[in-house]
């Protein structure tokens, strides 16, 4: 029906390559779909993390847009836009990459990355103001209230001269 969209969630590596068909249909069916993918913590991508592939490439020529949310303040407007693009022009799917850092709460995330309390050296000190800094970004803005109201979707309609009158 008019005004719906489809919506898929998976897990990274293998639940995202195992949607690869369903998103060729919904391309061919030029189908409105969501697509959200898990993904490795942004910190670990490209380093051997578990699951780490670049999923983005993998859906590049089959959606519509392929996007990484890179922080928290970002997942209600990065889904809002994705969701409008799904459905405007020509409908069709969207792929959305959710990194595992983003999902997860701030305690999580702090305990897991946030470094030794008590680094030694300079080293040390430079890898636990970068680890503080990255996780104070990535939460930046995350607790701001967002507007979750659909954005309008473009859908183009044929003049009559293209009709044919």
């Amino acid at each position: 029906p008019a005004g719906r969209i489809g919506v898929a969630a998976v897990t990274a590596g293998p639940g995202v390559t195992n949607a690869v068909t369903a998103i060729k249909n919904a391309q061919m069916a030029e189908s409105p779909l969501l697509l959200i993918g898990g993904a490795a913590a942004s910190l670990q991508k490209g380093r051997g993390a578990l699951q780490d592939i670049d999923q983005l490439s993998l859906f590049k020529t089959l959606c519509k847009a392929c996007v990484s949310v890179h922080a928290v303040r970002d997942i209600v407007p990065t889904l809002r836009k994705a969701i409008a693009t799904a459905q405007s022009g020509t409908p069709g799917p969207v792929f959305v990459e959710l990194p595992i850092d983003v999902l997860y709460p701030f305690h999580v995330v702090e305990k897991e990355i946030g470094g030794t309390k008590n680094a030694r050296g300079l080293q040390g000190k430079v890898v636990q103001w970068y680890l503080q800094n990255y996780i104070c970004n990535l939460f930046a803005g995350a607790w701001e209230h967002r507007d979750v109201s659909p954005l309008p979707v473009q859908v183009p309609l044929a003049t009559e001269d293209e009709v044919g009158f």
